[in-house]
């Protein structure tokens, strides 16, 4: 079904829907009586207008409701966010920021000198005395050592549960305990 389509069967719904409320009263009139003559009751039976049009009123409002859902998770689906990552900025996304108060991040290559480079080669070569980025073999002295950390972590966690197991077993003899005396003490 085209959106096309469904959006003008969804204002003809709105629309008979408003026409509908509109044209109901109050308790104690008839359809009828807002077109000046009380015959009109026999058009929609012998109870009256107010049933058919109570009825047909919900019939419209749950359209109404059904179809809202409908296109908005169908147009949650097609306009949804670009899974390439770029959002689309529309208006904003065109302005031009050549005049903006934002400085650009230059790198000055006078500066530095080509051997005095503070982040380290591939081969973890680095010169020790500048570098502000750790070497390859830090990183592995430091993996090495977490790795004890974590063997002593592991041992740590089952000593507790060692000892908590034997708290439990413990309080599970202490109730049992009790509760035969207050057996032998109601006997």
């Amino acid at each position: 079904m085209s959106v096309n389509l469904l959006l003008i069967f969804f204002v003809l719904v709105v629309v008979a829907m408003i026409a509908f409320i509109l044209v109901q009263k109050g308790t104690g009139a008839t359809a009828g009586s807002a077109f000046g003559s009380g015959a009109s009751s026999t058009v929609f039976g012998a109870k009256g207008s107010g049933n058919f049009l109570t009825k047909t009123t919900m019939m419209l409002a749950f359209l109404f409701f059904a179809l809202s859902m409908f296109m908005a998770v169908q147009a949650s689906k097609e306009f949804g966010v670009a899974d390439t990552g770029e959002i689309d900025l529309g208006v904003v996304g065109t302005l031009d920021t050549s005049d903006s108060d934002v400085p650009e991040l230059k790198p000055d290559v006078n500066d530095a000198a080509a051997d005095e480079v503070d982040v380290p080669s591939i081969d973890g070569a680095t010169d020790s005395g500048n570098a502000d980025v750790p070497a390859i073999d830090q990183v592995e002295s430091v993996l090495e050592n977490a790795d004890e950390l974590k063997a002593k972590a592991e041992e740590k966690l089952e000593e507790v549960k060692s000892d908590a197991a034997d708290a439990v077993e413990e309080i599970k003899s202490e109730a049992a305990e009790a509760v035969d005396e207050a057996k032998d003490s109601n006997n």
